[in-house]
C-alpha cells in the first residue's frame, strides 16, 4: 500500500494558497505530510507550481508536478495510481490537518480487497484506502470530481469516526474552532 497525498488544488475559494497558510504553527498541509511520514516509508506528494515548496518538509515523499491542476481533482488522482503502479493506495487530502496517525492505523487494519474509509455522522471521510482493482474506473472520471461515485457504487467498508476525518479547510473561517471534536 502506498499513500498518496492530493495537494494540487487552486485554492480559489481560500483566496491565497491555503497549502502554505499557517495553521497551529505549520503550514496547511505540514500536517498531513508529517502523519503520512510517521505512517510510510515512501509515498507521492502531488502538487500544483502554486504550492511554495521552500515552506515545506518533505522527507519520504516524492513530490510529483501537476501541469494541469485546471482538469481538476481527477488529474491529481490518475498522476497518483499510474504513480503508484499497480500498488494499493491509500489518499490523503492535502487540506485536513486534524487526520492523525491512529485514524490512519483503523483504515490501514481494515485493508484487504474493499475500498475502506472513516465516516462521520453518515459523511465520507478520509484517508480513503482503494485497492489496485478499482483503478481502471477511477481512471474513467474527468474534471474536478474526485472518486465519491466510484466508491458509493463499489464494495466498501466504513466505519465511525470522529469530526477529524471530515474537517477540510476551504475558507479561512474555516480555520475558527479548528480542532474541536464534535
Amino acid at each position: 500500500m502506498i499513500p498518496i497525498i492530493l495537494a494540487a488544488g487552486e485554492s480559489r475559494r481560500f483566496g491565497v494558497q491555503k497549502l502554505n497558510y499557517p495553521y497551529k504553527g505549520k503550514p496547511l498541509i505540514q500536517w498531513t505530510i508529517n502523519v503520512v511520514e510517521e505512517n510510510f516509508s515512501n509515498g507521492f506528494l502531488i502538487v500544483s507550481e502554486k504550492l511554495d515548496l521552500s515552506k515545506i518538509s518533505v522527507k519520504k515523499l516524492e513530490i510529483i508536478l501537476n501541469k494541469n491542476p485546471d482538469l481538476g481533482l481527477s488529474n491529481s488522482i490518475k498522476l497518483g495510481l499510474t504513480a503508484a503502479n499497480g500498488r494499493d493506495v491509500i489518499i490523503f487530502l492535502g487540506d485536513m490537518p486534524e487526520i492523525d496517525s491512529q485514524l490512519v492505523q483503523k483504515v490501514v487494519s481494515l485493508s484487504k480487497d474493499k475500498i475502506v474509509f472513516p465516516n462521520f455522522n453518515g459523511i465520507k471521510g478520509f484517508p480513503v484506502f482503494i485497492p489496485s482493482n478499482y483503478f481502471k474506473s477511477a481512471y474513467e472520471i474527468e474534471g474536478d470530481r474526485g472518486l465519491r461515485d466510484l466508491i458509493m457504487k463499489s464494495e466498501y467498508l466504513t466505519f465511525e469516526w470522529t469530526r477529524s476525518c471530515v474537517f477540510d479547510v476551504d475558507l479561512p473561517e474555516d480555520l475558527e474552532g479548528a480542532g474541536e471534536d464534535g
